[in-house]
């Protein structure tokens, strides 16, 4: 089992995209360009000390993955912005308001749909609050966004089902014990299993080489060079985020989609917090 390095220490549509199922949970088949076999990629964070456990035990947990080789570095980056990093991802936390969702993952896409640059925001908002000021919650929304950020979907979307085992299952109880089961603060098999479908090919180019392109003009000129992206806002309300392309188990919209310039998009997945309602999310 790799250990994860923690540097320091880690068109619009309207139609609705189909539930992933649990024999496959790709994100609509985002994925990094991967050129070698293992998706070499930093994950940067940008966190309070009261999020270092949870983010970094997701890092490593998701390097175990043989699809994936995770470099986990301290990040100085604006914490409340959050601006995604070409070639890298970037985990953040901050109190971005009561705006109902815990949790946000938003990838950038090339034009070739391949993910350039992947954030997670974490709301401190309600992490601050009794209800999910607790290290289950934390580590359930830690790993599941970050997950996002490789491409995987949901196993369930289902809240009051038993839970399966894995951080990338909603649930209302992601501790488990009694009638929920086991803990839904981790991936389990069937999320690697899944990330050696998305990345069971091999592309012509490698996102993360992006970053060194952009930042320092090096990248290897026997290969295409990857289109450049612009470092993407992930914003905080759905006014930013784009058109409704999914929605969750309650009916509430969870995955939108924006069109950037030069024929990118930017998709966005919110965990919203139990108690938001559908009513409650607005779109202006």
């Amino acid at each position: 089992m790799k250990l994860a390095r923690l540097g320091g220490l880690t068109a619009l549509s309207a139609v609705l995209i189909a539930v992933p199922a649990i024999a496959s949970h790709s994100w609509n088949n985002y994925h990094w360009a991967n050129s070698s076999g293992a998706v070499q990629l930093t994950v940067n964070y940008s966190i309070s000390s009261q999020w270092t456990p949870s983010v970094t035990n997701a890092i490593g947990d998701w390097n175990a993955s043989p699809k994936l080789d995770l470099t986990g570095a301290v990040s100085t980056a604006n914490r409340k912005k959050c601006s995604g990093m070409t070639g890298q991802i970037l985990v953040c936390n901050d109190s971005y308001g009561q705006r109902g969702w815990l949790g946000i993952a938003s990838i950038s896409l090339d034009p070739n749909g391949h993910i350039k640059s992947g954030t997670t925001k974490l709301n401190d908002s309600y992490f601050n609050s009794a209800t999910y000021n607790k290290p289950e919650w934390r580590a359930l929304v830690a790993c599941q966004e970050i997950g996002h950020d490789f491409g995987l979907g949901h196993q369930d979307e289902g809240f009051g089902a038993p839970n399966l085992g894995t951080c990338m299952d909603y649930t209302s109880s992601p501790s488990g014990g009694g009638a929920y089961g086991p803990a839904n603060t981790s991936p389990d098999q069937h999320d690697f299993d899944q990330l050696a479908l998305i990345y069971g090919h091999l592309d012509t180019y490698d996102s993360a080489a992006a970053f060194a392109a952009t930042n320092f003009g090096i990248r290897d000129l026997r290969k295409p060079a990857p289109a450049a992206v612009d470092p993407v806002d992930p914003g905080d309300s759905p006014a930013e985020w784009g058109a409704v392309v999914h929605e969750d188990g309650k009916g509430r919209p969870d995955v939108y989609m924006a069109v950037l310039p030069g024929g990118g998009r930017k998709i966005t997945h919110v965990f919203w917090a139990l108690e938001t309602k559908r009513s409650d999310i607005h779109h202006d």
